[in-house]
């Protein structure tokens, strides 16, 4: 059963935009009581150096905690999905505003693609409706 909520976590945050060693050592620290780099790579499956940059990569977005224990560092996860829902939200709306600038700028644009630029249009209405 463990393994199926990991699967399914790692699923999620990949559609969150999650790397996939990403997505593994944050599902697998999901589902533990905190675990060293070490664990987390045998855990995963992937090498203890790719393991170490991802930790070190998830611990500057903020969403594990490194804690020294023993001469030892232990990783535990910062759980906050919307958090992470909104960092990618964020990411989408500045991806967006930047395509519509580029339709104002270019009178050509706007005529020729109008119907991508109502969508893109649409889609930020929702995004600054949802007050993010």
């Amino acid at each position: 059963m463990m393994k199926k909520i990991k699967e399914k976590l790692m699923n999620l945050l990949k559609h969150l935009g999650f790397e996939d060693i990403e997505s593994a050592i944050f599902a697998t620290l999901m589902t533990s009581d905190g675990l060293t780099a070490e664990e987390i790579a045998n855990s995963t499956g992937y090498a203890y150096s790719t393991t170490i940059n991802s930790l070190n990569n998830l611990n500057r977005m903020g969403y594990i905690e490194k804690v020294r224990k023993e001469r030892k560092f232990v990783y535990f996860p910062n759980i906050d999905f919307v958090k992470i829902i909104e960092n990618e939200i964020n990411k989408a709306s500045t991806m967006l505003k930047e395509i519509a600038r580029e339709f104002g700028n270019k009178i050509s644009y706007r005529k020729k693609f109008s119907k991508l630029a109502k969508k893109i249009e649409e889609a930020l209405r929702y995004i600054e409706r949802l007050g993010i």
